[in-house]
């Protein structure tokens, strides 16, 4: 990477993002609402390896209070590799063009629980190509087992060029002990049929590890 890029996560702090595509971010989801993705992925680079597959889902509890979890499979080990729950409290409609929210979740394994505490904002954006929106995570997160503190940063970016279709690209930074790792990840979803999705996504890793992973998922919500 050149000098930009470096100094760019120097000034982030070395983050940890924990962000999501499929996650509605700062927006709520409305009350009595859910939203459920699965979605498989693939390393690129080792085919023959089996893919990891994940399931996500929120759901709107109150007007201002969204619940969910996650959960990852790998099916080369038959392991359960992460699993997330979460509650996200939406602050009330200001003047403000940014929605805001205030998250905490507990995740990670059995045996290396985290605790992370998360805020949220977004707003939608006018583009030439059509409308648009960005959310932005900022996250701590806290070890159980140690008391060790990352914080973390996840910024998307997504324009709608066309009512069925949505064109997203996220920024995706952590701090791991042999260094950063920076992924840039591209993602399109296909609204095939009302409140279904079908969606691609390319993961590329900028700095840190090599890293070429595709995935496909279903987005549904009801």
């Amino acid at each position: 990477m050149g000098m930009t890029p470096r100094l760019f996560i120097c000034i982030l702090a070395m983050l940890l993002a924990t962000g999501d595509l499929a996650s509605a971010g700062a927006w709520p989801r409305e009350k009595g609402e859910a939203f459920v993705s699965g979605q498989v992925r693939q390393d690129a680079d080792t085919l023959d390896d089996a893919p990891v597959v994940s399931v996500y889902g929120e759901y709107g509890l109150t007007d201002r209070w969204t619940v969910g979890g996650k959960l990852d499979y790998a099916l080369a080990t038959r392991d359960v590799t992460q699993m997330k729950a979460f509650a996200r409290w939406h602050v009330p409609d200001s003047d403000g063009i940014w929605e805001r929210a205030l998250s905490l979740a507990i995740e990670g394994t059995a045996d290396d629980p985290n605790v992370s505490p998360s805020v949220h904002l977004g707003r939608g954006i006018d583009t030439a190509i059509g409308p648009g929106w960005m959310d932005v995570e900022l996250t701590a997160t806290l070890s159980i087992q140690n008391a060790q503190v990352n914080y973390g940063l996840f910024a998307l970016v997504g324009v709608k060029p066309n009512p069925r279709l949505m064109t997203m690209v996220a920024l995706d930074v952590s701090t791991m002990d042999s260094g950063a790792q920076v992924n840039l990840t591209p993602s399109v979803a296909w609204e095939y049929k009302q409140g279904k999705h079908v969606q691609l996504e390319w993961t590329y890793g900028l700095d840190g590890a090599v890293k070429h992973e595709v995935a496909a998922g279903i987005w549904l919500e009801f």
